[in-house]
């Protein structure tokens, strides 16, 4: 008995998982329309039917015209390379037998740049000197107001006396180019911008000029406390009295 209604449940469980609504069953037979539809489709239709045979013969017409270009590109280079080596013998004459000795060629100018005048890249043509020390040395002049001597590319920041030495030969200074301050006129924050002006310095020339009005000369500047005869030297060239 056991076993018989087992069967039965599953015979019913059976035919209620085979049983579609009609929607479902409309679905079903759509579907199977469709796959036929597919099958007959690829089984009468060939698949190179659809595909299109690709066309050459442009291609090839592309790649005659470039082997052509280049064929005479190719002419033109090499008539240049004769007409060059027909003008050189024209002018310099036959080729010479090489005797063995050697030649001497043009010695190369000399560069010799104005640390006045030299920009960042000009200066870069220094042996040693690349970007950064540029910078710096462009940065140093204008603070000085313009080199009065190459030895003054020493103070700036990382050129030492064997670097220096290296450059010497190739710099050179114009004077002209020095724009002095007025020492009249000259404000506290401009001359404490410049190297050669301590904070204490720039302080007692202040009050130096403040109490006499106004210096008469430079050389009053051997007055100011704080100013020894080598920090006169050095900052007289950048200083003046009057219009």
């Amino acid at each position: 008995m056991k076993r018989k209604k087992i069967i039965i449940q599953a015979s019913q469980w059976i035919g209620n998982s085979l049983t579609y609504n009609r929607s479902e069953q409309r679905g079903i037979v759509v579907l199977c329309i469709i796959l036929l539809a597919v099958m007959v489709a690829r089984a009468f239709i060939p698949s190179e039917t659809f595909r299109k045979t690709p066309d050459f013969m442009a291609y090839s017409a592309e790649i005659a015209a470039f082997e052509a270009e280049w064929k005479k590109a190719a002419d033109s280079d090499s008539m240049a390379r004769v007409n060059r080596f027909k003008n050189y013998r024209s002018r310099y004459g036959a080729w010479r037998h090489d005797t063995g000795a050697p030649r001497l060629s043009a010695p190369r100018p000399l560069l010799l740049l104005d640390l006045n005048a030299a920009d960042t890249f000009e200066l870069q043509q220094l042996r040693g000197i690349g970007p950064a020390y540029a910078r710096w040395i462009v940065n140093y002049r204008n603070r000085l107001r313009g080199f009065h001597d190459t030895r003054q590319v020493m103070e700036v920041f990382g050129i030492d006396s064997a670097r220096y030495a290296e450059i010497a030969p190739n710099l050179k200074v114009t004077r002209d180019s020095i724009h002095p301050m007025d020492i009249n006129k000259v404000t506290f924050k401009e001359l404490l911008h410049h190297p050669y002006f301590p904070f204490p310095v720039t302080k007692n020339i202040m009050i130096y000029r403040q109490k006499h009005k106004m210096f008469k000369s430079v050389d009053e500047l051997r007055n100011v406390e704080g100013i020894t005869d080598s920090l006169f030297r050095r900052m007289v060239v950048y200083l003046r009295v009057g219009p």
